[in-house]
């Protein structure tokens, strides 16, 4: 195992960054169940798996930094992204979990969730991602937070702001909000 390994050869472990995320085309179908399991162990028993090993030695030393990224997709979920947002929900709820029973030994865990982020991940998307950012801004805006220990950081602002609002509404009003989205990215391709 790669991070036993790490932390073996290294004295002190202070930051780790889990980052790995993968996806599944966006399409209005019923999931596959074998690309639904890949996406929860990736973007979840990933974590996990990362953050067992370098818990503990981040216990040892006496603090430490652990990092993961989730995605604003946590928030509201769309019919095309049930593994997606499943996985990246369940990531918030572990990292809420983590921080409070770490806490005490000093080290502080730390949730960014991006929006959409232009990368290899973003380019399968058939469709115009909203508040698309570049990568190297993106990257400015998660080293700041993890720099200013930010519990959660979720970006950019404005999109940040829609999505954790949205998702405090009524399920009735969330349904209509993510059917009126289908309909103008429909629309939108249609035009392109």
């Amino acid at each position: 195992n790669v991070c036993k390994m790490i932390c073996d050869e290294c004295d002190e472990v202070d930051i780790v960054i889990a980052n790995a995320g993968i996806s599944s085309a966006h399409k209005a179908e019923l999931y596959d169940f074998c690309d639904f399991k890949n996406i929860i162990d990736t973007n979840l028993l990933g974590i996990a798996a990362m953050f067992d090993i370098f818990a503990l030695k981040m216990r040892m030393q006496g603090g430490g930094k652990l990092v993961a990224i989730s995605s604003l997709a946590s928030f509201v979920a769309f019919p095309t992204t049930a593994a997606y947002s499943a996985s990246k929900r369940a990531v918030n709820s572990f990292l809420d979990s983590m921080r409070l029973l770490l806490a005490p030994q000093n080290i502080k865990v730390i949730n960014i969730q991006p929006g959409f982020i232009k990368t290899p991940l973003t380019d399968k998307n058939g469709f115009k991602m909203p508040f698309l950012m570049e990568l190297d801004d993106a990257v400015d805006k998660i080293v700041k937070a993890i720099d200013k220990n930010k519990k959660e950081f979720a970006f950019p602002f404005l999109f940040a702001f829609a999505a954790k609002n949205i998702s405090r509404f009524p399920v009735s009003i969330r349904d209509k909000i993510v059917k009126v989205a289908l309909r103008y990215e429909k629309h939108d391709n249609k035009r392109t």
